[in-house]
């Protein structure tokens, strides 16, 4: 197929996000689209995914939220380079998070102000967007429980408060973006299913 598309899933942590990824390969493949890079942030490439290691579980002294910001878009030049702007026209790529968990979670969570964040997007070049974003939005007490039996790491363990702060800033992008598709992630996982299939469906016949 001509049409290659750039998909993005996102949500907080704990909203279903590689499983819903898992279901849409397996939508794609059920079209005969197997053209797939699927890749996730932070990480996606070799130096990528030492960054994402540093970002999620580092210890032993404090993590400024500037330095967390630093290498987050380390990471995400690391695969806009090596293999998001190398695949966007030869095939489909699917991303679970891309640059709007930047925002949610660092203007909403963190209170970063937005114009550092726009400034690191221009100067990282970061011109690609995807065609379409699923947003998995989900009440962050529920999103935590369904995780409480994994070992935390550094951004899992922040405060119900600080989840909430970021949900809301997903919500307030979302409504304002025909691009970002939500998703009631509450529900049980066979009705999230059914939403995102139709809408996978729809961008394919697009």
């Amino acid at each position: 197929m001509n049409n290659k598309k750039f998909i993005v899933v996102e949500g907080i942590d704990g909203a279903g996000k590689s499983t819903i990824c898992n279901y849409i390969i397996k939508l794609l493949n059920n079209s005969n689209i197997k053209n797939i890079v699927k890749t996730h942030e932070p990480g996606g490439t070799p130096i990528a995914e030492k960054l994402r290691n540093i970002i999620k579980f580092s210890k032993g002294e404090i993590f400024s939220y500037k330095t967390e910001l630093l290498l987050i878009y380390a990471a995400r030049l690391q695969l806009l380079d090596n293999v998001i702007r190398k695949n966007i026209h030869i095939n489909w790529i699917l991303s679970d998070r891309y640059d709007l968990s930047t925002f949610a979670y660092q203007i909403g969570g963190r209170n970063i102000n937005k114009k550092i964040i726009l400034f690191l997007q221009n100067f990282i070049n970061n011109n690609i967007k995807p065609d379409i974003v699923i947003y998995l939005d989900v009440n962050p007490i529920i999103a935590l429980q369904r995780i409480k039996f994994k070992i935390y790491d550094r951004i899992e363990k922040e405060s119900i408060n600080f989840f909430s702060k970021v949900r809301s800033y997903y919500l307030k992008i979302a409504n304002k973006n025909k691009n970002i598709k939500i998703v009631n992630a509450n529900n049980n996982l066979k009705n999230v299913k059914l939403s995102v299939k139709k809408i996978i469906y729809k961008l394919i016949s697009s």
